[in-house]
């Protein structure tokens, strides 16, 4: 009797169906794993830009100990400058002045005359050129005010000393950019708007007016539409942008206890 002997199997190639069906779901599975892994992404850059507004924080709260509890100007009488130069110097760094999703990120060694972006702008928050709401003022064409002392702003850990403004999209929306030279911080001045943008949030502001005259104001939200905050006792959080001033009063000379641009606020 003959043993039984298997003879091997002989695999067909794959039918043009089969190798549809195989694609079909490779492409279902790229299109749902790549959004959380943009997220993902943008949540890195997002946690590495806090950082970096952690790490300025420090270095305006040694500032500010070495010229009696005053915070630094915005800009001197030169344009090229204003507080990061002042700043520098104690974060021993020119990256932290940058947020890993900022869309024009230039040079990092130095701020010469158009040298290196900007990511953040302070809290110039004022009625007019000689009145001072937010914690940083500056000296120079029409912003002639000091800045306050810690023992001014009467909610240090409510009140917003910068906050992100990206170089990148000032530059997308006409202005020339919010780099040292311009250094004006969030003033509300109209007439600067043509260099930088300066307009804080405003909650009451549809959300489909375009940047920088929505309810953002002329903070980047790039974040899956959060921004960092740095605080005048040199905490950062996230936050969305219209929540810092959700409710703003009908007139800038009423202290409005939810504005937390105002540093007036009791």
């Amino acid at each position: 009797m003959k043993p039984f002997v298997t003879s091997p199997r002989k695999h067909g190639a794959f039918t043009l169906i089969e190798l549809l069906v195989v694609i079909a779901i490779i492409a279902i599975l790229a299109a749902i794993l790549f959004p959380v892994f943009a997220q993902a992404r943008e949540k890195a850059r997002q946690t590495s830009c806090l950082s970096n507004e952690k790490q300025i924080g420090l270095g305006f709260m040694q500032y500010s100990q070495d010229y009696d509890e005053t915070f630094p100007l915005s800009q001197w009488t030169s344009w090229n400058n204003g507080w990061a130069v002042a700043v520098q110097p104690y974060t021993k760094s020119y990256d932290v002045f940058t947020c890993p999703s900022d869309a024009d990120l230039a040079a990092k060694t130095g701020w010469e005359w158009a040298g290196g972006s900007l990511s953040y702008a302070p809290n110039s928050y004022g009625n007019s050129c000689a009145n001072l709401f937010g914690p940083v003022g500056g000296f120079g064409s029409c912003l002639n005010m000091p800045s306050k002392s810690l023992g001014e702003v009467s909610r240090v850990a409510e009140t917003i000393l910068m906050a992100e403004r990206h170089n990148g999209e000032v530059l997308q929306n006409g202005g020339v950019g919010n780099r040292v030279n311009y250094q004006i911080g969030f003033s509300g001045q109209s007439w600067l708007n043509g260099i930088t943008p300066t307009t804080i949030p405003n909650g009451t502001i549809a959300a489909t007016v375009a940047y920088p005259g929505g309810p953002s104001g002329a903070v980047s939200g790039k974040h899956q539409g959060m921004s960092n905050f740095l605080f005048c006792d040199g905490h950062a959080k996230a936050m969305k942008p219209a929540s810092t001033n959700p409710n703003p009063g009908p007139d800038v000379n009423v202290i409005v206890d939810t504005n937390m641009w105002d540093a007036r606020r009791l």
